[in-house]
């Protein structure tokens, strides 16, 4: 059954409709995302996405339109790049390219960032949202210019629209990540789902950012049951048996105390209010200090579960079984949406600056 048929009847079953982020069972949300990586790794990056949209359409107070899978394609790059210009009645017209945007075939909508002209859309994009300054924006997030999220239909997106050769890695190939020439689609004012910065500076983007490393979690899961199915005879084997084991453990149990937090801080900023700016603010500084914790420890347990994984099978299940061999690689590449050395610089600064310490809020 081909990729976009699995994710289908994921959607149908209701396991695509987790816990959302802050209502009580947000550790519940990670470990549902974490289950679908347990099985496969393909289903779970697209599944990922789709509940992450629906988490932002919930809190931009939208509606999700029945029955529709959702991307998200907020990743920009210097050569490719979504611009919008006025059109009849309020509408975007978008002009350009959107790199890295997965599920190109299968997802039916897609929140897309794009960038504006102040002058030529008519659409308010200038104002400060409430956490600009203290909320960092991803390596690949948008550029310095005013930029929307607007929410995409993709069924004018046709073939010859979608480039998919630059992924040359077999890894993750189903998901079809493609470079997507959006030129021409027309974007209706009521299809604008938050103004200047908002993807960015809205309170769960912090926390939806620990979705990815649930799923990079879960694929490595997937890596120590088949350890445990085919054990290693011999004591060392055995040793590194029991260490991914070990590691396992960690990564479920960081995503669970995170989940915790994320659901506590939720629950005292709605007691305090939003006018509360300050507060505010030491909610964002404490969300991305916890997702950049959360990422790196998940990134490095997954690291050690594969070489452990590999010291104590050896090689024949790294060349011989199809779904260790995909599931390996297919963790490898994900994994490298962690930004590694970078974000724990970001971690670093946020720990040391002192108006960005990630104290208790007020």
């Amino acid at each position: 059954m081909r990729l976009g048929d699995r994710i289908r009847r994921l959607e149908e079953s209701g396991r695509l409709d987790p816990p959302p982020l802050g209502g009580g069972n947000t550790a519940g949300r990670w470990s549902a995302l974490a289950e679908l990586a347990r099985h496969d790794v393909s289903e779970a990056r697209i599944a990922e996405a789709h509940v992450d949209a629906l988490q932002i359409l919930a809190e931009a107070d939208r509606a999700r339109p029945a029955g529709c899978l959702y991307g998200v394609w907020a990743s920009d790059h210097p050569r490719w790049r979504v611009t919008a210009t006025a059109g009849a009645d309020g509408d975007l017209v978008l002009h350009g390219s959107k790199a890295f945007c997965t599920g190109t075939g299968i997802v039916d909508r897609a929140l897309v960032t794009i960038t504006v002209d102040d002058d030529s859309t008519g659409h308010e994009v200038s104002g400060r949202s409430r956490n600009e300054g203290t909320h960092g924006e991803p390596d690949d997030g948008p550029g310095d210019g005013p930029h929307l999220l607007v929410d995409v239909s993709l069924s004018a997106l046709t073939a010859e629209r979608i480039d998919t050769s630059g992924w040359a890695n077999t890894a993750l190939a189903d998901t079809a990540t493609a470079v997507v020439d959006l030129t021409g689609l027309v974007v209706a004012r009521s299809e604008v789902v938050g103004g200047h910065r908002w993807y960015l500076d809205r309170h769960g983007f912090w926390d939806g950012a620990i979705g990815p490393a649930a799923c990079w979690a879960g694929a490595a899961l997937g890596l120590v049951d088949h350890a445990r199915l085919h054990p290693p005879n011999d004591p060392h084997g055995r040793a590194h048996l029991g260490a991914m084991s070990a590691v396992a453990w960690s990564l479920t149990a960081a995503l669970d105390q995170a989940g915790r937090e994320i659901d506590a801080d939720t629950a005292r900023f709605a007691s305090i209010g939003e006018s509360t700016d300050r507060s505010a603010g030491r909610r964002a500084t404490a969300a991305r200090a916890r997702a950049l914790t959360v990422r790196h420890l998940v990134d490095a347990g997954c690291a050690e579960i594969q070489d452990r994984f590999a010291r104590a099978l050896g090689p024949r299940p790294l060349v011989a079984d199809a779904g260790v061999i995909e599931r390996d690689h297919a963790l490898s590449l994900y994994r490298r949406q962690c930004h590694a050395e970078r974000d724990l610089e970001a971690l670093g600064e946020l720990l040391t600056a002192p108006r960005h310490r990630p104290e208790a809020i007020e």
